[in-house]
């Protein structure tokens, strides 16, 4: 319920704030300044779930991200909007770091294996989007544009009577988790991970800021154009969530992890190139594999890189990536397609997006040398 009300108002994030006056660099700067609340937010959040437990904090994050919806909807001055759309981000991103480290608790608990456990719980996500989007598209054609952000805070309300049927088990906090530093997790593979999924996350802003902008003013796109193309990104990354998490199980994670990360170039180059529409749309079905895939995956990764009593930390470390991304990558592409274009800027992201290709390469490429390198045991 939670994914569902953001697929019914999240394509709009950029179109409410263009409706209230702000350009296209300004818009990009929105989006720095509230992906940097919201990433440093998510660190500290996590790290306070790892010592009093995620549900209160799942809790509070849910409804502080109701209430800014329906903000939204109700205030219409350009920079208080701005301020009600960052306390938004920080409870969604709040929400999306505790819940993550609480699946990954459950799974450890149960003694599900974390590739395909997670993309299973994480499905969950999709399948409320993908219904949302096509809603969000038919009230803003039916309604206007308020109505999505008034619609929102109602489907959250009920995702918070939700929480009533969970539970968590005290005796797996750890009183030691404040010790846990920033430091100590950048180090070494944590680290690594870290930067790539940042650099993968500077390229996918350019879409999640600007694909909705660029649909409706260069190519001409209907609202539910619009809604259909996010649609597609939920619905296609449903299987990929599953299979791609059981491959990595298999395999390992970075191999798949690269796969994903090579899709970025293709699906930003079309974006750009294509003055088709709907070949736009039909692009966004590789979000299969630079969300679905990557995510997941990444995900399974990070859990097996830190130990238990660090892992609210961690995650919202992690979760701290995808705002950084945001944070470069709002103002960069803002910028970009306001001194150029949309389908320009979109051109320039593919080729930034080779970067954290070429990283997980090197890394797969070394480790494949100190596996063939390590000595046989006798």
């Amino acid at each position: 319920m939670f994914y569902f009300a953001m697929g019914v108002a999240a394509p709009y994030f950029p179109v409410v704030l263009e409706v209230r006056g702000l350009t296209p660099s300004q818009i990009g700067l929105t989006f720095t300044i509230s992906n940097i609340a919201a990433g440093l937010s998510s660190y500290y959040i996590g790290r306070l779930s790892d010592r009093v437990g995620r549900l209160k904090i799942l809790l509070s994050s849910t409804v502080l991200t109701a209430i800014m919806y329906l903000l939204l909807a109700l205030i219409s001055n350009p920079y208080v909007t701005v301020a009600i759309f960052t306390l938004l981000m920080v409870g969604m991103g709040s929400s999306n770091t505790v819940v993550t480290a609480y699946s990954i608790d459950a799974l450890e608990r149960a003694g599900i294996s974390r590739g395909s456990g997670f993309g299973s719980i994480r499905i969950g996500g999709s399948i409320g989007w993908i219904p949302g989007t096509f809603l969000g598209g038919a009230l803003v054609s039916l309604f206007g544009l308020r109505s999505i952000f008034l619609f929102a805070p109602l489907v959250i309300g009920l995702s918070v009577l939700t929480m009533r049927g969970l539970g968590e088990d005290g005796r797996f906090r750890r009183r030691d988790s404040g010790n846990a530093t920033s430091l100590s997790l950048l180090r070494g593979a944590p680290g690594v991970l870290l930067l790539t999924m940042t650099l993968a996350f500077v390229a996918n802003s350019s879409i999640l800021s600007f694909l909705s902008l660029h649909m409706i003013n260069t190519l001409g796109a209907s609202p539910l154009e619009v809604s259909t193309a996010f649609a597609l990104m939920g619905l296609t990354e449903i299987p990929a969530m599953v299979y791609l998490g059981k491959i990595s199980d298999r395999v390992g994670r970075r191999p798949v992890l690269l796969l994903c990360l090579v899709a970025f170039p293709v699906r930003l180059a079309i974006s750009g190139l294509s003055p088709d529409k709907y070949i736009v749309i039909l692009a966004q079905a590789l979000n299969s594999f630079t969300f679905g895939g990557l995510y997941v995956v990444s995900i399974a990764y990070a859990s097996e890189l830190v130990p238990e009593r660090m892992r609210g930390a961690y995650m919202g470390l992690y979760g701290a990536t995808f705002n950084a991304g945001g944070v470069i990558g709002g103002y960069l592409w803002g910028s970009i397609a306001e001194a150029t274009s949309y389908a320009s800027m979109f051109q320039y992201s593919a080729l930034f997006s080779l970067i954290p290709v070429a990283l997980t390469g090197v890394s797969l490429k070394r480790q494949s040398r100190e596996v063939y390198s390590a000595p046989v045991a006798p």
